[in-house]
């Protein structure tokens, strides 16, 4: 879907993922984290992983940038577990010579229970 298709109110598809072993040591490697023994996926990976799968439904326009994140952590998610992602488009707006695109996302695990939840804005030039 292109960006100029994307209106407020949008609801992407939901997207479902498992939380690998392998998924979470690409997540460790990259953001240089210390190997440690723990069984629980850090945090940043879920909305990490949940990003790039969505970023796939929607063509940005060059020169967009993720400006701003806020996220609750509601609940561990063990490794291995399966998430289920929503979002949705809560605000589209066009100032200047910048388009601003506020997309709200709940993260839920394979019990449908909230184990994150949060907004994100995107800016892009016109």
């Amino acid at each position: 879907m292109d960006y100029e298709e994307l209106k407020s109110g949008y609801k992407f598809p939901t997207v479902s993922y498992s939380l690998m072993p392998s998924v979470v040591s690409k997540y460790k490697e990259a953001v240089e984290a210390q190997p440690a023994e723990e069984s629980f996926v850090p945090p940043l990976a879920i909305i990490s992983h949940a990003f790039n799968s969505m970023f796939e439904s929607i063509s940005l326009p060059p020169g967009s940038i993720h400006a701003a994140q806020e996220a609750e952590f509601l609940k561990p998610v063990t490794i291995g577990s399966r998430i289920d992602c929503q979002a949705q488009v809560i605000q589209k707006v066009s100032r200047a010579k910048l388009n601003m695109l506020v997309i709200e996302f709940n993260a839920f695990d394979s019990d449908k229970q909230l184990v994150l939840s949060g907004k994100m804005t995107l800016v892009s030039p016109i």
